[in-house]
């Protein structure tokens, strides 16, 4: 044993054993020198306000290093960033992958970023930029693969160094100024695309109609948002074999919404909303995807008869619309896992169908302002209800006392009906609304309403 130990100590003397630092000198003098020369607000700093050279610089707030020990991630929202960034102290970490300033107050576009060479994600939504972006923008980050630009003000035409961006998978645009006409086609060229979403501009956008096109080709597309972009006819998307969440809403999208929309994906659609366009039916035959979870086509000019949604369905927005018909008296059924449901001023006719009762896990249930008659069904089985909206209808008869016995119950209006009877009393919530939830109901009785109840009541 003690020749083991001798041996051991002999070893350790003539091998020093040194501990270094994960993180590379090179790299703390870089981020020290990149902090120093930024702006921001060390009040609403709780990252680059730690940064110190008597640390790691890979335990860092916002940095994250690879196992090497090169710096792969710079995570700096919300830290009061204002003014410029500039890349000069960013060029030498190479194995930069990941710059994240957002829900920030740049004003400035660091275009000086797009010249690092290994750079991948890009991240600057929710920052003050504002005006056009330089056409003469010069590209080094071949690699770059999701740029995030959202929830700016940018302005003028789309920045045409994107273009110059082979790599591009998801490309986030919305909520800025940007404006002129684009074609969906150009984005053709993005082969590995997965994300777009060009909503909330002043963009005119065209849609490709060949099934041939190159953007109808696009392999890997799961996500499109093309919200307000004064479209007139739907892209044509039958071959987008991947597809899940599709957001068309607020158009100028009319007539029929074609059948072929529910075979998008291989029937594996998870989210579509064509609320706020013109459509005025669905082109039969139709059967919804079975992968459908959010179904949202209010605010259109729908007629006949009121679609039975997927089983698997968890939010339906039918609202706003001109059906002019009764819900099915199985339509509860449909609504087994759905926590929101909405299909108010529908001009919805006939009874609340008893079946609601089995839609047990909605949250949201909003019938106003229809033409519903007969009494309200509601037996307490919604025990996670939290909003109930059936005022303006015809309904008639008392407010079920169950309706108590829904704890999670924060919003109730049943006014300007044709209710009677005595305001149940029980509960923990009921106690809580006001008349106004009761107005109009000239049959109704009790607190909160001023009227009093007879010996009949």
């Amino acid at each position: 044993m003690s020749k083991c130990i001798l041996l051991v100590s002999l070893f350790l003397g003539l091998h020093p054993i040194t501990i270094s630092s994960r993180c590379l000198d090179s790299q703390i003098s870089s981020l020290l020198s990149f902090k120093n020369d930024l702006k921001f607000d060390s009040k609403v700093s709780t990252k680059l306000v730690s940064w110190d050279d008597g640390r790691d610089c890979c335990d860092w707030w916002g940095v994250t290093c690879d196992e090497a020990g090169h710096l792969t991630t710079l995570y700096l929202d919300e830290e009061g960033i204002h003014g410029e960034i500039s890349s000069s102290h960013l060029r030498s970490l190479n194995s930069l992958k990941v710059l994240s300033f957002g829900y920030n107050l740049l004003s400035n576009f660091p275009e000086s970023l797009l010249t690092l060479p290994s750079l991948q994600s890009l991240y600057l939504s929710n920052n003050k930029f504002s005006g056009p972006i330089s056409k003469h923008i010069r590209v080094a980050s071949y690699n770059l693969s999701l740029l995030d630009l959202s929830n700016n003000s940018f302005q003028g035409p789309l920045p045409e160094f994107i273009f110059k961006l082979p790599s591009i998978s998801t490309l986030k645009l919305a909520r800025n100024n940007f404006t002129g006409s684009v074609h969906l086609d150009v984005f053709g060229k993005f082969l590995n695309l997965y994300e777009l979403d060009l909503s909330y501009n002043n963009l005119t956008v065209i849609s490709n109609t060949k099934e041939s096109s190159s953007f109808s080709s696009l392999a890997k597309l799961d996500t499109l948002r093309l919200v307000s972009c004064k479209m007139l006819k739907i892209p044509n998307l039958k071959n987008q074999a991947s597809l899940r969440t599709l957001d068309l809403e607020d158009n100028r999208f009319k007539d029929e919404i074609p059948n072929w929309i529910w075979n998008v994906g291989n029937r594996s659609l998870v989210v579509l909303i064509l609320s706020k366009n013109k459509f005025t039916s669905l082109e039969k035959p139709y059967t919804f995807p079975s992968s459908l979870r959010d179904l949202h086509i209010s605010s259109n000019k729908l007629k006949g008869d009121i679609p039975v949604p997927p089983s698997e369905i968890e939010g339906v927005s039918f609202s706003n619309n001109r059906f002019g018909s009764s819900l099915p008296a199985d339509f509860g059924n449909a609504l087994t896992l759905a926590v929101s449901f909405t299909i108010s001023n529908s001009k919805v006719t006939g009874v609340i169908p008893d079946s609601i009762n089995k839609a047990s896990g909605l949250r949201f249930l909003d019938l106003s302002s229809n033409s519903l008659t007969g009494p309200i069904p509601l037996d307490g089985r919604l025990r996670d209800l939290e909003k109930l909206d059936l005022s303006i209808n015809k309904l008639s008869g008392r407010i079920p006392e169950e309706l108590t016995s829904i704890y999670s119950l924060e919003f109730l209006n049943v006014s300007y009906n044709r209710l009677s009877g005595k305001i149940p009393q029980g509960g923990v919530r009921f106690p809580t609304f006001t008349s106004l939830s009761f107005v109009g109901n000239k049959g109704l009785c009790g607190p909160p309403l001023s009227k009093t109840c007879g010996t009949g009541n």
